[in-house]
């Protein structure tokens, strides 16, 4: 479909203030991401941990590229938070260090984010020879691929929300589950996520047992949430688990096939795993940090894990615990404050008047 010059001449402006900031240790793939950002926008590398190969490979790269670093290795909210705080532009587009971006995708994102306060694209999961890897593959759609939500990546977003949804991005407490607790708190404002598909990354092949790890951490992440309130725990864990575990798998054998909700099943157990270690452990020493406000948000139904879809009574729970820590998230009335650069070249500098007009 042909798009007029106006509407080129937006996104041109939205490009050149566009960020795409990527969380990265030591991944070498970074070399391939970068080069697929086909448009001039910041690059951000928020490092956290990163090895010496990974320095090189910066230091030695032709393109332009803002480096910030923090100390909290694996802690990907906080990554994600210092690479924002690295850079003064308004849209922010996350990303992995282990994806590709397909030709145009950028582009695609920045256009739709000009009218949509937050937007997601489509991750393409690879596959190898083995089982495993086609496993994960199918498991990874099934978990993240298959509903719309705010979990990243590739996800691009204004970054005047944040004034509307606590005042941070992302919690820097919850190690491997920030992207969930994010769009928890765009729930409770009201403000949509917008799924584009033809808004496309490759995700690398995964190998063996990668992800059942990455699976322990999120359960990590998970302990850590509960335990703030910014994520519900169950009422009656053990029957609530067993419920949702059960009706999960159901449907992923339904929809993914019987080897995928066997394996899923083995990655449910690796999550509740990391859960209990987080409780019998602390791995990431978060619990001197909690704030003073912190506790669970006891509810019988519970937020499933599969899923980050909120009910009427879930977005009620996780609101008063806000509130109870000083957050007031209310609900945004007029979505066109996230709009400034859909109009045309007079409207740039709207973002400080809309800012002025909700304070």
């Amino acid at each position: 479909m042909a798009t007029d010059p106006m509407d080129e001449a937006a996104v041109d402006r939205g490009i050149a203030r566009t960020a795409v900031v990527i969380a990265l240790r030591d991944d070498l793939r970074i070399a391939d991401c970068i080069a697929s950002i086909d448009e001039d926008v910041e690059i951000v590398l928020a490092l956290n941990g990163p090895s010496d190969a990974v320095l090189k490979l910066i230091a030695d790269h032709p393109r332009a590229l803002t480096v910030t670093e923090i100390e909290d290795v694996g802690n990907l909210g906080a990554a994600y938070n210092a690479g924002a705080a690295a850079t003064d532009r308004q849209y922010l587009l996350l990303m992995d260090s282990d994806c590709t971006f397909a030709p145009g995708v950028v582009r695609s994102m920045v256009r739709s984010v000009l009218t949509e306060p937050v937007v997601k694209g489509q991750v393409v999961y690879g596959e190898s020879a083995g089982l495993l890897s086609r496993l994960t593959a199918r498991v990874r759609e099934f978990d993240e691929g298959d509903y719309i939500s705010a979990l990243s990546p590739p996800l691009i977003y204004n970054r005047v929300i944040v004034d509307h949804i606590g005042g941070y991005h992302f919690d820097e407490l919850i190690h491997w589950c920030e992207d969930r607790e994010f769009d928890f708190r765009l729930q409770l404002a009201g403000i949509p996520v917008t799924y584009l598909p033809e808004a496309r990354i490759f995700h690398d092949a995964q190998h063996g047992f990668a992800n059942m790890r990455s699976y322990f951490r999120y359960g990590v992440g998970e302990g850590i949430a509960q335990e703030t309130g910014v994520f519900t725990t169950p009422a009656i864990p053990v029957v609530w688990r067993l419920f949702e575990a059960a009706r999960t798998l159901v449907h992923c054998a339904r929809d993914k096939g019987p080897g995928a909700a066997a394996y899923y099943a083995l990655l449910k157990a690796a999550l509740h795993t990391g859960t209990a270690h987080h409780l019998l452990n602390d791995p990431y020493r978060v619990r001197d940090r909690y704030p003073a406000s912190a506790k669970r948000a006891r509810m019988v139904r519970s937020i499933p894990q599969h899923s980050t879809r909120l009910t009427g009574p879930q977005q009620r729970r996780l609101r008063r615990a806000h509130w109870e820590a000083g957050r007031r998230i209310e609900r945004v009335r007029d979505l066109s404050v996230f709009h400034p650069d859909a109009t045309g070249p007079e409207s740039s500098s709207v973002v400080g008047e809309a800012r002025q007009q909700q304070a």
